[in-house]
């Protein structure tokens, strides 16, 4: 299996790219200290030590004292797959009483604010699952999607394009500091819009909603899902796209 198909699946068992580094790392180990397992992945102690500490509260890892010394052991393979398939289990008996809470509207059209990184990184989540083999559009900075967390949304970016997901991107003039590349394994298309348009949001839009993620905002981010307003939103993109050079 190759290393992208690997992170992909443990991605999608709610593992973030750094987590995934480290417990494939202790998996070649068989267990180790934190500071053995540090120089072993090539991070620092002082970042690998809490992101153990995170896949033990995961039950992903375990710990025990040897000495003055903590020294932690990764869960097996297929103990792993034991304990998602038990987490999976336990949602599937209680759908239906969660279906009963969600009443009988079966579309909601409004705003849904994002408060956290964890809720945004779920949103993306629905979104590697909800586009696969299809495409979207983004316009905006992309200095302010990269900065919310630099690790996070590049890797949502190359998981976005295992998932065979296309995206046309337009950029502010000052996204170029981003190091946004034309790399045709990323699926994505870009153009860079003039100097006097100026961004401090992005905003994604896709089928049925837009996102719009921006440092002036109340929230991290807002969901707008009313469908006037995705259709100005594409329209609007669709007009500049094809004029700008």
């Amino acid at each position: 299996m190759k290393t992208d198909e690997k992170m992909e699946l443990l991605g999608n068992l709610g593992l973030n790219e750094q987590e995934i580094v480290v417990y494939t790392g202790l998996l070649k180990m068989g267990g180790s200290g934190a500071s053995e397992l540090a120089k072993e992945v090539n991070m620092k102690r002082t970042t690998v030590y809490p992101i153990l500490e995170g896949l033990v509260k995961k039950t992903i890892v375990s710990s025990y004292k040897r000495g003055a010394s903590t020294f932690f052991t990764p869960l097996t393979p297929s103990k792993l797959v034991s304990l998602y398939e038990n987490k999976l289990e336990s949602l599937i008996r209680i759908v239906p009483a969660l279906e009963k809470l969600q009443g009988t509207q079966t579309k909601a059209y409004g705003v849904r604010f994002i408060q956290s990184k964890r809720e945004l990184e779920a949103f993306y989540n629905e979104v590697l699952d909800d586009y696969r083999d299809k495409s979207y559009r983004i316009i905006g900075n992309a200095n302010v999607f990269i900065n919310i967390d630099p690790d996070v949304m590049l890797g949502f970016i190359r998981k976005r394009a295992l998932r065979n997901i296309h995206t046309k991107l337009l950029l502010s003039h000052d996204s170029r500091s981003a190091g946004v590349q034309s790399d045709s394994s990323l699926l994505r298309e870009f153009k860079y819009l003039g100097e006097k348009y100026k961004f401090k949001s992005t905003i994604d839009i896709y089928d049925d909603k837009i996102l719009i993620i921006g440092p002036e905002l109340n929230a991290l981010a807002v969901v707008i899902a009313i469908p006037p307003m995705v259709d100005i939103f594409k329209s609007i993109f669709d007009v500049l796209w094809e004029n700008v050079g």
